[in-house]
């Protein structure tokens, strides 16, 4: 009886990776654009941090509330994937350990 990573390498050799997606390269991208688009509504707690983050905004002019805004989405999603992607290498590491 084979191993369950024995298995495991027969089955990846025999099934390669297609990821359906040209954004995705890796099986990472592939498990994270899914949970991503799970994951479309935000909690009301993010909404409403969201909309006060709005209503400071409204201070600043139009170009720096856009350039703000901006930044914040885009260090939040940098920082919602790599939470994402440390969450897969602990249980990585978990199953190794239970191996």
């Amino acid at each position: 009886m084979k191993t369950i990573p024995e298995a495991m390498k027969v089955y990846l050799e025999t099934h390669p990776f297609d990821p359906g997606d040209d954004d995705c390269v890796t099986v990472l991208d592939q498990l994270y654009l899914a949970y991503a688009n799970a994951h479309e509504s935000d909690p009301p707690e993010i909404r409403k941090g969201f909309e006060e983050l709005e209503e400071l905004l409204h201070t600043l002019p139009l170009r720096d509330n856009n350039a703000v805004c901006d930044l914040c989405c885009r260090l939040c999603s940098e920082y919602e994937r790599k939470a994402f992607l440390d969450g897969l290498q602990y249980g990585a590491h978990l199953m190794k350990e239970i191996n």
